[in-house]
């Protein structure tokens, strides 16, 4: 079976991308020929034909939240890139085009002039303001795609307010469970990321970007350390786009200011994301409006103590008290002291923990492409 997967980033650090990859990891020795559009080439080109896909650059129309002086030009972007996707479809004999995120509305319209299904992938948070727009939107994607695959509950329930979920299955993005439960606990590694023999280290994992709200995370790393100076906090991400470069540039004078030079590192973006999170004591996770948060299943597989934020898709995964502790939005306080509950090794720490790695089972990377496999083929089947 071949399928087209049109993907509008390659970032080094992008959630849509390790998703994909993972899903692809499993599909592809299933008998899935996999082809993957982006729009440019990136840092994940390599990782995808390591897997044994095959990637394409075609120019690709990114629905933005924001308006700017591009937005008038939208419409002739989408028309070009409707063509361009249409043509590559052809010519590699697409039978299913699976659009990876939700801002990219061209793989439906192809399919549709091709005659052949389209499967969506929401992958956005759970924000769907402003509501005349996500009307809009949730109606050219129901309208546009054969099945609908939301990351999460909390996602799903954008087209249920508007009555459109008659296509939607919530499936949770795939994980490489083994590869977490069983990674080793380095010292090399905790230092690397800046934490002494005899601290305990917190870290957050993930694109630095305002929706990340890593101010929340830096002044709840402030308030930790007025309390237990020996604990040490991390940042491991990377900034990409200007704005996030901007975000960064304010994240470290904030750090600057709140004296935590020999509190905090900002280890940059890594690969080996399973000895990460086994080098953590505690994983935190500040972001707002999550859609789904892979970082968070992946700190569950390993068995970390949790914290997040208790508003989007986040307590979906770690169900409060249950397998792991929530803390109010954009509130370092409140931050602060559930990090410090899960600093305490404790047996009531250590049974959310375990709670946490057997939940995590649900989310294996091989069980979620058996049911892509099969929505693929029963779709195939009926066009």
């Amino acid at each position: 079976m071949r399928v087209l997967y049109l993907n509008p980033f390659s970032q080094e650090v992008s959630g849509p991308d390790e998703s994909l990859r993972v899903l692809l990891a499993s599909l592809i020795p299933s008998g899935v020929e996999a082809h993957v559009a982006l729009p440019a080439p990136g840092p994940q080109v390599e990782r995808y034909e390591a897997l044994g896909a095959r990637t394409h650059f075609v120019p690709l129309a990114t629905l933005r939240r924001s308006f700017s002086p591009t937005t008038a030009l939208y419409l002739g972007h989408l028309a070009r890139s409707v063509i361009a996707v249409r043509r590559l479809a052809r010519a590699v004999g697409a039978q299913i085009i699976h659009t990876n995120m939700e801002v990219l509305l061209e793989g439906g319209l192809a399919a549709r002039s091709l005659s052949i299904p389209h499967v969506l992938h929401y992958r956005g948070n759970t924000l769907d303001r402003p509501k005349p727009v996500f009307d809009a939107l949730a109606a050219a994607w129901t309208t546009t795609a054969d099945h609908i695959y939301c990351i999460s509950r909390a996602t799903a329930s954008i087209f249920e307010r508007r009555g459109r979920a008659a296509k939607v299955e919530v499936l949770y993005n795939p994980i490489e469970v083994q590869a977490f439960a069983s990674a080793p606990r380095s010292a090399e590694v905790r230092a690397a990321l800046g934490a002494g023999p005899d601290q305990r280290l917190v870290g957050m994992v993930g694109r630095i970007h305002p929706r990340k709200d890593l101010e929340t995370f830096i002044r709840a790393a402030a308030a930790v350390v007025a309390k237990q100076p020996s604990t040490h906090f991390v940042v491991v991400g990377r900034a990409e786009a200007p704005i996030e470069q901007e975000y960064e540039t304010k994240l470290r004078a904030l750090a600057g200011e709140l004296s935590l030079d020999r509190h905090l590192t900002f280890a940059g973006a890594r690969r080996d994301i399973p000895a990460v999170m086994a080098a953590l004591d505690v994983f935190v996770l500040t972001s707002r409006h999550e859609g789904f948060g892979r970082v968070v299943a992946e700190a569950m597989a390993s068995a970390r103590p949790i914290v997040v934020t208790d508003e989007g898709a986040l307590p979906e995964l770690v169900d409060p008290e249950t397998f792991g502790l929530a803390a109010r939005a954009a509130d370092p306080g409140d931050f602060a002291r559930q990090i410090l509950r899960q600093l305490v090794d404790d047996d009531e720490t250590r049974a959310r923990a375990r709670r946490a790695a057997e939940r995590a089972r649900s989310f294996d990377a091989a069980d979620t492409a058996r049911r892509v496999r099969a929505t693929y083929e029963r779709l195939a089947a009926r066009a």
